[in-house]
């Protein structure tokens, strides 16, 4: 049986079941099930607004900090795979969101590769970070140059979960080839029928091309033109180390790749007292997890926001905005709807 099956995906050492679930508590402060609050008031220094993610954080929302508007919004589990449509990147990722991870088989034929091929081996799960060094796929090139050339192996997928924490199965990837500006993928269903061979063509408005993986593949229309939106408010993959490596979803903000860069301080004074003389150019970090998830934290009962953590929020246009999280629910007090504040140095 695959590692990695049940709610809790990581890999480790075995532990005793007792022990595993104490250090787990102590260690993950945000993803477990929270008693819902009404949010704190704001004294509505900036502009506010509430993303409606859902109680179980199952839409992704595109936001624009110029708008102060959610440009479009999606289910996080409708796409499978994103295809880099940068120039000269050729990347292939899973969807973070759904908790997906890959393993790179040795086999070139994908009629022989079998649902026993899924025990053992070095599962890959995707992080929401999309940092390059931990693509989960990795290269699936055997040379590079202005058009790539396959290495042939067959990757095993694991689709993840539902919304409802449960599992999807498994497909067999090959990537074909890439051809002038499109990407040629076969899969075949391990668990099932579905199949297809898709060519995927970048798109040089996009930072990526989604496709699903359900029936004979579908090409979906999820980002908004890459120069309009900021910040995707998502559910997404990290990793903690608690000694053992553990992957675990939490729910935050990822940055536009081809825009946006940020940081945070938790040493000012107060979001109202935050002016441009607080922004440091050099501690801008371009990793899209800037912002990420820990701006707020699990008490055992509910979650606290860290009102107290400004972020500084560079964009394309080289504005500058202060932004600080107010809460996690809605006037409701249901979770799932994180109320932010911000406004443009």
């Amino acid at each position: 049986m695959k590692l990695g099956r049940n709610l809790f995906k990581f890999r480790s050492v075995k532990l005793p079941l007792g022990l595993l679930a104490l250090v787990f508590c102590l260690s993950v402060s945000s993803c477990f099930k929270e008693k819902n609050i009404a949010p704190p008031s704001s004294k509505g220094i900036g502009q506010t607004h509430v993303i409606p993610l859902g109680s179980d954080y199952g839409t992704q929302c595109f936001y624009s900090l110029a708008t102060n508007t959610v440009l479009s919004s999606n289910s996080r589990i409708a796409y499978d795979l994103l295809f880099d449509c940068a120039p000269d990147s050729f990347n292939i990722w899973l969807n973070s969101a759904k908790f997906m991870a890959a393993l790179k088989t040795t086999k070139t034929d994908i009629n022989a590769v079998t649902i026993e091929d899924t025990t053992g081996g070095n599962w890959n799960y995707e992080r929401g970070s999309y940092n390059i060094d931990s693509n989960a796929l990795g290269a699936w090139w055997a040379t590079t140059g202005s058009e790539p050339t396959s290495a042939g192996k067959v990757y095993i997928i694991d689709l993840g979960v539902d919304l409802g924490g449960n599992p999807l199965g498994f497909v067999k990837l090959k990537v074909n080839n890439f051809y002038g500006t499109s990407y040629s993928v076969t899969y075949n269903s391990l668990t099932g029928t579905d199949s297809g061979t898709i060519l995927i063509q970048k798109d040089p408005t996009r930072n990526y091309r989604y496709l699903s993986l359900i029936g004979s593949g579908q090409l979906l229309n999820i980002e908004p033109d890459k120069s309009k939106w900021d910040l995707l408010f998502t559910h997404y993959t990290t990793v903690f180390y608690v000694p053992y490596v553990l992957n675990y979803q939490v729910t935050g903000v990822l940055s536009n790749p081809a825009r946006v860069s940020a940081y945070v301080d938790s040493t000012t004074s107060g979001f109202s007292n935050v002016t441009i003389g607080n922004f440091n150019v050099n501690k801008l970090q371009t990793n899209r997890d800037a912002i990420g998830y820990d701006w707020k934290t699990w008490t055992g009962v509910l979650y606290n926001t860290k009102t107290y953590y400004v972020y500084f929020i560079k964009t394309g246009e080289n504005q500058i905005y202060k932004f600080h999280f107010i809460s996690f629910n809605d006037n409701q007090g249901n979770k799932g709807y994180p109320t932010f504040e911000y406004s443009l140095l």
